[in-house]
C-alpha cells in the first residue's frame, strides 16, 4: 500500500498536465500512487497522461460530472494511507510530499 494517493481530476488541461505529473514524479518522497480521473476531456489530456511510463500512474475515465465527482471517484479508487489532491494545472515543489509526510509523523 502506498503512503499517499494523489488524486488529480483532469478536464481539458492538455497545456498543463505534463508539468503537473512531472512535479509529482520528481518528488523526493516516492511512496505514492497517482490517480488521474479523466472527467470527459475533449482535448489530448488523456493521451498525454498515457505517454508517461510510470507504474504508479493510474488513469480512470468518466463522463464529465465536475471536479467534486472526479475527486470522490479518485478517493474510491485510492489504496494509500493518506489522500493528497492536486489540480491538473498546478505543480508541487520537489519536497512537497516529504514535508507532508514529516508533518504527519511529527503531529499524528
Amino acid at each position: 500500500m502506498a503512503f499517499f494517493s494523489i488524486v488529480i481530476p483532469l478536464y481539458n488541461k492538455a497545456n498543463h498536465i505534463e508539468n503537473t505529473l512531472k512535479s509529482v514524479i520528481t518528488q523526493t518522497f516516492t511512496d505514492y500512487e497517482i490517480i488521474v480521473i479523466n472527467d470527459g476531456s475533449t482535448d489530448k489530456s488523456e493521451t498525454l497522461v498515457l505517454g508517461f511510463n510510470d507504474e504508479r500512474i493510474n488513469i480512470y475515465n468518466q463522463k464529465n460530472q465536475g471536479v467534486s465527482v472526479a475527486r470522490n471517484f479518485g478517493i474510491q479508487k485510492s489504496q494509500g494511507k493518506l489522500i493528497a489532491f492536486l489540480d491538473a494545472d498546478d505543480f508541487w515543489f520537489p519536497n512537497h510530499l516529504e514535508e507532508l509526510a514529516n508533518l504527519y509523523h511529527d503531529f499524528p
